[in-house]
């Protein structure tokens, strides 16, 4: 279960921004949505979903890209460049592009993030420097790491130091041959031998100190927390047989789609002979033990294609009590299907394992008291004039005087009014009549640009 997740000096956020997933103690609506997990004899309390309203180049979609840098980082295990990487994220992959760009100085990149786990309650922090935007050639390296479980802080590093070791909390996870009386002696160790491009966590700390807990870090980060950044690109399979040609018709995802209203269609999943990799088909006619089919994004719409290539990755979420993070997931989506989405998501008979389900948005239906608590519901806003964005909670406003915020209230119509915030009036007509008035259709259209520079 995510509780919190924090970052400075990323992408738009000069300042940083904290998302907070720990339900507000004073409000009482909607508990029944409330997520409950116990941690070494204590209760931990999360919310089931989270949505995040904000105009274009607010800085919504940077905080989804903090949260899969973050995730790509502790799969890698150090902040050096990956060019074969993997996962073909090339916003977690392309590191350099982090800091802040309207920044003189340079400050370090910062992360912060809390989580629960296997009846532990972890919280991992780690500043970078990276540089400043887009500096070429800078030695990069860890300012600070930091590992707290349940807590307690179980060890401290700078670039070339561990400032600290404390085990005896995680005594029961310690390597084989461990001797805490020699803690000290083995942090005087870890900091002769300590790579200032590389997480402590996974290097000395794993050798030394707790093979164990490290591998329920990685597992957590590798399998329970799910982020993609750009949902329209991404296609999520289920498993099946690596022999070309095989095909697998889910009736789950079929079941799904004929819900949705999605008639007429059939689709099945096929390794294709060619490119040896899996895709999707809508069957035309079945034979036997054979399916007849045509690519199924050369026939279907967007919508149809959005729907299917998500709902793998939900199930998933369900199955692993996995926290899922997407970015614009209701994009071409009719909003029926994500309000029942997040209805799902706070059914804990059907949320049973505690999923959570994060994405941001443009579409104000969601803005309703019957459908999300007042800290469900984030708003990012952008200062023209710093550039710097801000994230805040529907549940930061009061609850009495003028600006107030009641559980009773038209979330949707206020926003509108701007009453939150995290909005922009638009009005492109005297521009579009100047451009009609002024330039043919071609000329409109037309740039020129002399010595442009590819900055990487």
């Amino acid at each position: 279960m995510l509780i919190n997740f924090s970052c400075d000096n990323f992408k738009s956020f000069r300042d940083g921004f904290a998302f907070n997933m720990k339900p507000e103690k004073r409000m009482n609506e909607l508990n029944w949505s409330i997520l409950t997990e116990k941690v070494s004899g204590k209760a931990e309390t999360g919310l089931s979903v989270s949505v995040i309203y904000g105009p274009n180049a607010a800085g919504k979609t940077s905080v989804v890209n903090a949260m899969s840098c973050l995730r790509q980082l502790i799969l890698r295990g150090n902040i050096r460049d990956n060019p074969d990487d993997y996962s073909g994220d090339h916003v977690s992959n392309e590191l350099f592009l982090t800091p802040f760009a309207f920044r003189h100085d340079k400050a370090p990149v910062r992360f912060d993030v809390t989580f629960t786990a296997n009846d532990r309650k972890y919280r991992y922090v780690i500043s970078l420097f990276m540089g400043s935007f887009l500096e070429k050639n800078v030695d990069r390296y860890i300012d600070r790491e930091e590992l707290y479980v349940n807590d307690s802080l179980i060890f401290l590093r700078t670039r070339d130091e561990v400032v600290r070791l404390k085990t005896d909390v995680i005594a029961d996870s310690l390597n084989t041959g461990y001797e805490i009386n020699k803690t000290d002696k083995i942090r005087k160790a870890m900091s002769s031998n300590i790579d200032s491009d590389s997480m402590l966590l996974f290097t000395d700390f794993n050798s030394f100190c707790s093979k164990k807990l490290v591998a329920e870090i990685r597992r957590w980060f590798e399998e329970e927390f799910i982020v993609v950044n750009s949902a329209d690109r991404v296609f999520f399979f289920p498993r099946i047989s690596q022999n070309d040609g095989y095909a697998v018709i889910n009736n789950y995802i079929n079941e799904i789609a004929r819900e949705a209203g999605i008639i007429g269609s059939e689709f099945a999943y096929v390794n294709d002979s060619e490119t040896h990799t899996p895709k999707l088909i809508s069957v035309i006619k079945k034979s036997q033990d054979k399916v007849f089919g045509l690519e199924a994004n050369k026939i279907e719409s967007v919508g149809t294609m959005r729907l299917i290539s998500i709902m793998p990755a939900i199930i998933m979420a369900l199955h692993k009590g996995a926290v899922l993070v997407m970015d614009e997931m209701d994009a071409s989506l009719h909003p029926m299907i994500v309000m029942n989405l997040i209805t799902i998501f706070h059914n804990n008979t059907v949320n049973k394992h505690g999923a959570q389900l994060i994405f941001n948005t443009h579409n104000p239906i969601y803005l309703n008291h019957d459908l999300l608590r007042r800290d469900e519901i984030k708003f990012v806003e952008r200062d023209k004039e710093s550039q710097s964005s801000d994230l805040y909670a529907l549940s930061d406003f009061r609850t009495n005087g003028k600006a107030s915020v009641r559980k009773t209230s038209d979330y949707m119509k206020n926003y509108f009014v701007s009453r939150y915030g995290a909005i922009e009036t638009i009005d492109f007509t005297e521009i579009i009549e100047n451009i009609m008035n002024e330039c043919g259709a071609k000329s409109c259209f037309r740039t020129e640009a002399k010595g442009a520079e590819t900055l990487f």
